[in-house]
């Protein structure tokens, strides 16, 4: 899943306290955004986590300000160039 992928291992359980209706609520929201209730916490809270780049997306930015990397002239330009056909794009 991304920068945030991890196995079950490097995982930590916490509790958060709150009354049976905060609870209800809760499960209503992640039930709508289809999350659980650690994907919606977790969701809300990354935004404000620091950004590190990995080594890979630090070579990618390196390669962009020397003038590297590939520019499209649209989306539709870049979905082709990716290989995705029209079908999977919406």
């Amino acid at each position: 899943m991304g920068a945030h992928s991890h196995t079950n291992q490097d995982k930590v359980r916490m509790t958060i306290e709150c009354t049976p209706e905060e609870r209800v609520y809760i499960k209503i929201l992640a039930a709508k955004a289809h999350l659980n209730l650690s994907e919606l916490v977790l969701s809300y809270l990354r935004k404000d986590f620091p950004c590190t780049p990995n080594k890979e997306t630090l070579a990618a930015m390196k390669e962009l300000d020397e003038g590297g990397g590939m520019v499209y002239k649209s989306m539709d330009d870049f979905w082709e160039n990716m290989g995705v056909k029209p079908s999977a794009r919406s």
